[in-house]
């Protein structure tokens, strides 16, 4: 079986051979850095253009199908586009952010964490920090209705407690917007 890790580190490898840089998000991070969790997709950024998509759908089309019109599209416009893997069915989210603001700051502070049994099992990943703010900006646009979100939340706060830059979180949350929903999440935390 082919668990979301396999098919991470799968895309993360054609994306390093095409030398575009990418950093794995959403559940998968939040689950390296908090509390375990069972997740059906994978979630990266990409910092993908128009004169890269075409070898990079080329090169994972054997595994993954994709609209190619609509990936061209949404790259085009920097915005999302999904690649389901054709043997278990799993969707991985691409998004193509501007990579300035927040989204350059979780590039700069990526972390690369072994998250496979062989040592090339090596993956650009969201910090920590990162994923904690992503996750409150998600559910603050989500209305903050998603449980799942919140909960990522404070797994990570939880697990990671003690080793988190507070100080620059709160100065990120400020900036994003979501500076009070950082505070109720490290207060209901513990932090």
């Amino acid at each position: 079986m082919t668990s979301p890790t396999d098919i991470a580190l799968a895309v993360a490898r054609v994306l390093e051979e095409l030398d575009i840089r990418y950093i794995l998000g959403g559940s998968l991070a939040s689950v390296v850095h908090g509390e375990p969790r069972s997740t059906l997709d994978v979630d990266f950024a990409v910092d993908l253009d128009l004169a890269h998509v075409d070898a990079f759908l080329s090169a994972v089309k054997d595994d993954f199908h994709a609209f190619e019109d609509h990936a061209r599209a949404e790259v085009a416009r920097r915005g999302s586009f999904q690649l389901v893997h054709r043997r278990t069915m799993t969707r991985v989210d691409i998004f193509v952010p501007e990579w300035q603001g927040i989204d350059e700051w979780k590039w700069i502070h990526r972390v690369r964490l072994r998250v496979g049994d062989s040592p090339a099992d090596v993956i650009d990943v969201t910090n920590p920090e990162g994923i904690v703010l992503q996750k409150l900006i998600w559910f603050g646009k989500g209305g903050e209705t998603s449980d799942r979100q919140w909960r990522d939340v404070l797994g990570v706060i939880k697990a990671q407690r003690g080793g988190l830059d507070i100080d620059e979180m709160r100065r990120l949350a400020v900036s994003n917007g979501i500076g009070d929903l950082l505070r109720r999440a490290l207060e209901a935390a513990g932090v």
